[in-house]
């Protein structure tokens, strides 16, 4: 084998691996949109009971908040009120 034959060697087989190097990332994304393919209506499928769970939790909050806040206003009116009309009753 002479010197010329043996770089020729060497220059198809850097083809080669250059070829097979950028062959296996698209080979990889091919098989991930693949897989995301037949997981996609799976992942629908919790995003929608996901978002569910997020409008009941909103909704339980909101519930809470009114439940809660209510009182808390009422008296805290309340203890204003009575403050105005001490010092009111104070100005006499």
């Amino acid at each position: 084998m002479t010197l010329s034959q043996a770089r020729d060697i060497a220059v198809i087989i850097l083809i080669v691996e250059a070829f097979a190097l950028g062959l296996i990332p698209l080979v990889a994304s091919y098989y991930a949109v693949r897989g995301l393919q037949r997981l996609l209506p799976q992942v629908r499928y919790w995003l929608r009971v996901a978002y569910s769970w997020v409008v009941e939790a909103e909704r339980i909050v909101a519930t809470s908040m009114r439940w809660l806040l209510a009182p808390i206003l009422l008296i805290s009116g309340l203890r204003a009120g009575l403050r105005e009309g001490v010092a009111a009753l104070r100005r006499r």
